[in-house]
């Protein structure tokens, strides 16, 4: 038998594994599907959430019958219970753009149900108990698949511009509309991290994740969002508190989080004041270099007969910097 395997990619990265265990956690699960299915109503609950196998193979048999074996792997998948009914929810987690999204979430899902089929097609070989048109289906009348919910959770920095359905990774227009209206479309469900509207919602310490991602690169902001929700960081957990450092890219948080525990109890309001003053510091040592290479410039264009007029002109700072530097008895 001839075989090639397609996983979704070798050796996972640290940020893989940080976000697997994070969003492993089923209370997070349930908090990110009230969410985004029932407007934040505890709906579901973390007892109704159960761990599953993320990987799944489908076969294609070529016409000299040689089989080709493809590996789909989703970042999480987990059955979700609603009373006697269940579903499949599985998580595809993105940090770039993926041009070609939607045909890689049908395939992830076609992939599932077609494990489902396979193993109804066992159940039912081993049974004996199809025939006709069932026994050729491998699929009895009253068999029933579990539905397939996935969600892309985007991280990245750039707004999302990548095709949010199949059509749309199709040049449609040239067609008759007659014939466009028939293709068969694939529709993605993402959800874009740093841009969620309804991250006050959560129950759980995604509120605190998605605020924080949201938040990272205005840090007058972040330090006011730190400081509406300063209990709540105090107490943030180790994996939530690796998620936010991982996935912000924030070396400071990553680097002092080993300084904080050596010290003293773990405490992610402290990392972060001195993720904030180390900023500040990198601010302040920027500004001294900047204000250096102004006064050097100053004193350059003074040499050469510049007045002050002309100075703030060509350098395109205000008067009073440079009075400040040269004095008032300097020529106007």
């Amino acid at each position: 038998m001839k075989g090639s395997s397609h996983t979704k990619g070798g050796t996972m990265g640290k940020k893989d594994v940080v976000s697997k265990i994070y969003l492993g956690a089923a209370d997070r699960i349930a908090d990110l599907l009230n969410n985004e299915l029932f407007e934040g109503r505890c709906v579901v609950a973390a007892r109704d959430i159960m761990e599953l196998d993320s990987t799944a193979a489908s076969t294609l048999k070529d016409e000299d019958n040689i089989v080709d074996v493809r590996v789909v792997a989703k970042d999480l998948v987990r059955k979700v219970h609603f009373g006697i009914q269940v579903i499949l929810f599985a998580i595809e987690e993105q940090s770039d753009i993926h041009y070609a999204m939607p045909l890689k979430m049908m395939n992830g899902d076609a992939a599932f149900y077609d494990k489902q089929w396979n193993r109804i097609r066992r159940k039912h070989q081993k049974k004996k108990d199809l025939s006709g048109a069932e026994y050729i289906s491998g699929f009895g009348r009253e068999d029933h698949l579990i539905p397939v919910f996935s969600v892309v959770l985007y991280f990245g920095e750039q707004e999302w511009d990548g095709p949010m359905r199949l059509k749309e990774m199709m040049a449609l227009n040239t067609l008759p509309k007659e014939v466009s209206e028939k293709i068969m479309d694939y529709p993605i469900h993402l959800i874009d991290v740093r841009r969620y509207p309804y991250a006050e919602r959560f129950h759980t310490d995604l509120k605190l994740v998605f605020g924080f991602l949201q938040r990272a690169s205005q840090p007058e902001e972040l330090t006011e969002f730190i400081n509406e929700n300063t209990k709540e960081f105090s107490g943030l957990t180790e994996d939530a508190y690796d998620m936010i450092a991982s996935m912000s890219k924030t070396r400071e948080l990553r680097k002092l989080k080993n300084n904080v525990e050596q010290k003293e109890d773990y405490n992610m309001c402290k990392a972060i004041d001195m993720m904030v003053a180390a900023g500040e510091k990198r601010g302040e040592e920027r500004g001294e270099k900047r204000g250096i290479e102004i006064d050097r410039n100053i004193f350059h264009l003074y040499k050469k007969g510049y007045n002050q007029h002309e100075i703030s002109n060509t350098l395109k700072i205000s008067m009073e910097r440079v009075k400040d530097f040269l004095g008032e008895e300097a020529e106007v």
